[in-house]
């Protein structure tokens, strides 16, 4: 048995590796959405008009900006992790 005191679950901290992968996902995240959304102004290819045009305009937005987030967020959380410090034996 040991003699300290159990912690509550609610006043857990979370790891220095979790805090670092969420903000990392999240900054992707943010950068996917900001590069649909210059598409869709830009109306590169005439995407803007194509999603408009649809009969499932809401379906298409939906798709283009939760995949493009999905990369983003794969890409950074990937280049933070290849940039941790590590230890040579």
């Amino acid at each position: 048995m040991t003699t300290e005191d159990p912690v509550p679950v609610s006043g857990r901290q979370i790891p220095l590796l979790l805090q670092i992968l969420g903000l990392s996902s999240l900054l992707g995240v943010a950068i996917g959405v900001a590069f649909v959304s210059v598409l869709l102004l830009t109306n590169v290819a005439g995407l803007k008009d194509l999603i408009a045009s649809s009969s499932e305009p809401y379906l298409a937005l939906f798709l283009l900006y939760f995949f493009n987030g999905l990369t983003f967020s794969s890409v950074t959380m990937g280049v933070t992790i290849m940039g941790l410090p590590w230890d040579r034996p």
